[in-house]
Parts: C-alpha cells; sequence; structure tokens
C-alpha cells in the first residue's frame, strides 16, 4: 500500500476518533474504512468474554448475518496465537484445523483469514479479524498499519469500558439506598464491563476497625475473605489512603501471599481506596486474568468509580441513621398509645 493510502486510512479512523460517538459506532466506521482501503470481503471486532473462552460479537462490517450468526467461536481453538499477542495469517480457511467454522466461510465466500489481537499494556481484550477472497494478499506494510489500528482500538475499547463503570455505578447509586445492594451491583458492574477475573469491596466502620468484605464478585467468597483475614502490605497501604496496583502477584512481595490467588487464575489486582470526607472508609479492588499495567488514565477513572462507591456508602449510612431514628420515633409513639389506651382513658379526653 502506498504512503498516500496510508494516511488515508489514519485521516478516517482518526476522523471518527476524534467525533463524538461510542464505541460501537467507532468500530463499525473503522471496519468500513479496512473492508474499503483494503479490498477485504469483512471486517469483524470480537472481544473475549469474561472466562477468557468465547470472542463475543462486539461490531463488523461486510458480512452477512447467516455469517455473524454461525455459532459461538472458541478463542483458544480459533485464535491461540492471537491470545498471546500475536497477528496470525490463516491463507486457507478451507483446509486449516484452527477455522471453526469452514462449511460458513466458504459460503461467505472468504478463503483467508487475518486475525490481529487487540491488545492494552499486556492484555488480550480480543481480535480485529480481516477477511479476504480469493488472491488476498497483505504486505508487510499493511500488517504495521492494522496492527496500529487494532492498537487504537483496543485503547479505545477499554475507555469506554471505564467510562460505562462510571454511568452504571452512577445509576445504581440512583437506583437503590441499600448499600448491600449498591454495593453488589458495583462489583458486578466492574468485573463485567472490564471483562476482569473479580471485583471485591471492603469496608471498614472507623479508622482502627477491622475491614469487612462486603461484596465480591467473579472469585470465590473464601479467597476474597483472604484480603481481610490475610493482611498484606498492598492491602494495608490501600486502607491508608493509597491506590495500589500490583502487575504480577506471584512476584510482587506486598501482595497477598495466600495461593488462593494463583489458584483461582489471578494475575494483576488494582486497590483503590474509597474515601468519604477525607477519611478512609474501604477499598474497592480489581482482578484481572492476565498482567495488566493500568494507565494514569484509567487509575484516574478507577479513583473516579471509588469516589461514587464512597458517595454510594454516605448516603446509605445517611439513609439507615434516618431511618432508625425514624423507627425509633414510631417505636416511642407506639409504645405511648399501647400505654395510654392501657389505662382507659376515653379516646374523647384526647380530644380535648
Amino acid at each position: 500500500m502506498e504512503h498516500v493510502e496510508s494516511l488515508k486510512i489514519f485521516a478516517r479512523i482518526g476522523e471518527a476518533f476524534n467525533s463524538p460517538i461510542d464505541s460501537l459506532e467507532l468500530l463499525e466506521r473503522t471496519a468500513s474504512t479496512l473492508v474499503e482501503s483494503f479490498g477485504l470481503k469483512g471486517c469483524h471486532f470480537r472481544l473475549l468474554s469474561r472466562d477468557q473462552r468465547i470472542l463475543e460479537h462486539v461490531a463488523a462490517w461486510g458480512l452477512s448475518h447467516e455469517f455473524l450468526d454461525k455459532g459461538p467461536v472458541d478463542a483458544e481453538r480459533s485464535v491461540a496465537e492471537a491470545l498471546d499477542g500475536r497477528t496470525v495469517m490463516i491463507s486457507d480457511c478451507a483446509e486449516d484445523p484452527r477455522i471453526q467454522y469452514p462449511e460458513a466461510f466458504a459460503a461467505e465466500g472468504i478463503t483467508s483469514l487475518l486475525t490481529v489481537p487487540l491488545s492494552s499494556r499486556g492484555q488480550v481484550l480480543g481480535v480485529m479479524r480481516l477477511f479476504n477472497g480469493e488472491g488476498g494478499r497483505f504486505s508487510e506494510e499493511d500488517l504495521a498499519i492494522l496492527e496500529v489500528v487494532a492498537s487504537f482500538c483496543a485503547s479505545a475499547v477499554v475507555h469506554s469500558m471505564f467510562h460505562d463503570i462510571l454511568a452504571n455505578v452512577t445509576a445504581s447509586i440512583r437506583e437503590s439506598l441499600d448499600l448491600d445492594e449498591v454495593l453488589d451491583s458495583i462489583v458486578r458492574v466492574i468485573a463485567e464491563a472490564l471483562r476482569a477475573k473479580g471485583c471485591t469491596i471492603m469496608l471498614a466502620e472507623g479508622r482502627d476497625a477491622t475491614p469487612q468484605l462486603r461484596a465480591f464478585n467473579g472469585i470465590d467468597e473464601a479467597t476474597a475473605e483472604c484480603l481481610v483475614t490475610t493482611p498484606c502490605p498492598a492491602t494495608t497501604r490501600a486502607l491508608a489512603g493509597e491506590q495500589v496496583a500490583i502487575l504480577d502477584i506471584a512476584e510482587d512481595p506486598s501482595a497477598p501471599t495466600s495461593d488462593r490467588f494463583a489458584r483461582e487464575g489471578v494475575s494483576s489486582m488494582l486497590h483503590t481506596p474509597l474515601v468519604v470526607r477525607d477519611e478512609v472508609v474501604g477499598v474497592l479492588s480489581v482482578f484481572t486474568h492476565h498482567p495488566y499495567c493500568f494507565s494514569e488514565d484509567e487509575l484516574f477513572l478507577m479513583s473516579s468509580v471509588a469516589e461514587q462507591c464512597g458517595l454510594a456508602v454516605r448516603n446509605a449510612q445517611m439513609y439507615t441513621t434516618v431511618k432508625r431514628r425514624y423507627d425509633s420515633v414510631v417505636d416511642d409513639f407506639q409504645q405511648w398509645f399501647d400505654h395510654y389506651h392501657g389505662l382507659g382513658v376515653p379516646a374523647k379526653k384526647v380530644n380535648g
């Protein structure tokens, strides 16, 4: 591909990235640009499911509904090399055992497939799949361009995930004043949106109080309880108000010493303090399947999510206090009413 054509591709994709559109439309515009510029049969973006086993449909261009609906795509079988961060070329889709649905490929007129990983800071989130008909070839320059495009798309996906989390957490806080209900919703939303291994929230009632596990998702309760029952330097620092990221729990001495996390398949973790009125009231923790280095923007976004969690805690505490006072008033009135009528005083004397 000539340099002028390369610049045109980046100009069109850059325009999409700078426009006020959501990540789905951005990926669709990127797919259409690549299909047109490279003369492809189609382009498909898929993200790894939370359990890392299935590649889930996100956006596509140029492909029929029949092809897109052919069935679940097994991640390990289809793109094992791509999951290791490598671009993979399949020249003959009819004969290659990595193709899960060869009949569907043949019906769509696809003979070759290029899979480019969507990687962000060492973690593969999904793939960009480029489908060719007869005679389709990619030069070294083409591959370099496509890998840069995939990198841009991966960053856009990650930022979209974080902003979706922030919006959903805010909505959860508005929908309920029940603290346990809100916290359960928050850990579920974070784990699902980030496709993370899991998420937990621990709270500490008072500066010197022992933290308590209040919500968890994606890892079993016994493993989550290790954060409380087996304190480690990372948790202690988070409870002191510091945001702590651990890239590899197997190598970092500040990580939990329990091997339960390793057995759960946890590689990285991020602890973010929950702060209410300058006081740390708990810690929000996120766990990833593979080593992941959070960017400054992502750390800031997680801090914003934690701020909303802190707001939920404060609102729930206020609600609990008001409800306790209300229940106390009602109880006092009921006791007075029962006592008053127990004396046999006629109702007309109550009225004056």
